[in-house]
């Protein structure tokens, strides 16, 4: 059984980014350390097209394994061996590494062009020596080697461990995400994540005290999300000058004035944390609130950039997608959620004009101010 020394980790989209490339390095080497923090291990290199984690006696492989499965800007990781890169220090590595006569498959890549064989020698020589090796060769088996050939060495790892993609969070800038109870926020979150982008939670309460609200499923929400992007915060907001103002409105106006409010809210938050995104977790048509004229009306007049990850998604696939970042157990639990005004027939197509007029009567921007002192950032 070999011991690893190292784990290979692959860049994803980042590539594609030309000369800001070293940036966007720089980003996912910082928020890899980050994610890392508390593990052992000797030094992470950056080696030009990848880094190298050079583990130690007392890593904990199969921890940092999956702690390297929360960062964002990965394409996929691996345990590797690393030898030197003649042919036969090559197959001395590779001997024994899956069970006797199992059927494997040998994926060469010789990065080193200079060097005296080629991809296609490596592999004949493996082919040759299948005997010694312990397993055998076959074009179409299922288990794979990985054998990268490079100037000094050679990288050798079985199978890869595919990674989340996307850019590095931080990479983008900050959103401010609006973070209910709800299904569908937190999934909205690790999108905006998966585009570079550092969250900043906005989450408005019925508690009577923010306390209660920091200590309830919310936090245990943010925790999941905070694997992905350790460094954000949340601003726990009460929401009980919003729900005095609105005493009187008709029913089917509350939630699109309980948006617009959440929107100005944000707004004011994005300016004290340099953020320019407003993100959602609203898709369009899923609920009959979310109609295109009152996504319109809710965000009028923002200055930032509104971006609804989910707006095409499918109930069912973003239940899928919080099962799978281990949020959607939480936010099926019971919770006072500010949401839950909701009339039984909200207005579907809101004029903007009526929820300005509203907004301005019933002294929001009065009760937003009034809400954003109460609040607390954790």
């Amino acid at each position: 059984m070999a011991e690893y020394k190292y784990i290979v980790i692959h860049f994803g989209e980042i590539f594609l980014k030309g000369r800001n490339r070293g940036t966007f390095i720089k980003r996912l080497y910082d928020n890899t350390e980050l994610v890392l923090k508390g593990e052992k291990y000797a030094k992470l290199e950056n080696a030009r097209d990848r880094f190298i984690l050079h583990l130690s006696k007392s890593s904990n492989i199969d921890r940092i394994m999956k702690k390297l499965g929360h960062v964002f800007g990965i394409s996929w990781f691996a345990p590797v061996l690393i030898t030197g890169n003649s042919v036969s220090e090559i197959l001395k590595a590779s001997k024994g590494l899956f069970k006797k006569d199992e059927l494997v498959r040998v994926d060469a890549h010789r990065s080193w062009k200079e060097l005296k064989y080629t991809s296609i020698d490596l592999v004949g020589q493996f082919l040759k020596n299948q005997k010694k090796l312990g397993y055998i060769l076959d074009k179409n088996a299922e288990k794979e080697l990985y054998i990268n050939v490079r100037k000094d060495d050679a990288l050798i790892y079985k199978g890869k461990t595919r990674g989340l993609g996307g850019l590095p969070v931080g990479s983008s800038g900050k959103a401010i995400v609006l973070l209910s109870g709800g299904i569908d926020s937190p999934v909205a979150s690790f999108y905006a994540m998966k585009k570079g982008l550092t969250p900043i939670y906005l989450h408005m309460h019925a508690y009577p005290d923010n306390k209660t609200a920091e200590k309830s499923k919310m936090k245990k929400i943010i925790d999941e999300l905070l694997m992905y992007s350790p460094e954000s915060k949340t601003y726990f907001v009460p929401s009980h000058q919003f729900t005095a103002s609105i005493l009187g409105v008709k029913p089917k106006y509350e939630l699109i004035l309980f948006k617009r409010f959440l929107y100005r809210m944000a707004e004011k938050i994005a300016e004290k944390e340099h953020a320019e995104v407003i993100a959602t977790g609203e898709s369009l048509g899923q609920v009959a609130s979310q109609t295109v004229r009152n996504l319109i009306a809710s965000e009028k007049g923002s200055k930032l950039f509104a971006m609804r990850p989910l707006i095409g998604f499918d109930k069912q696939e973003i239940i899928e997608m919080a099962k799978k970042i281990g949020t959607y157990e939480l936010s099926i639990q019971k919770y006072p959620d500010v949401c839950s005004l909701r009339a039984r027939n909200p207005a579907t197509g809101a004029r903007s004009e009526i929820v300005d007029s509203l907004y301005d009567k019933h002294k929001l921007k009065k009760a937003l101010d009034a809400s954003l002192k109460k609040a607390d950032i954790v």
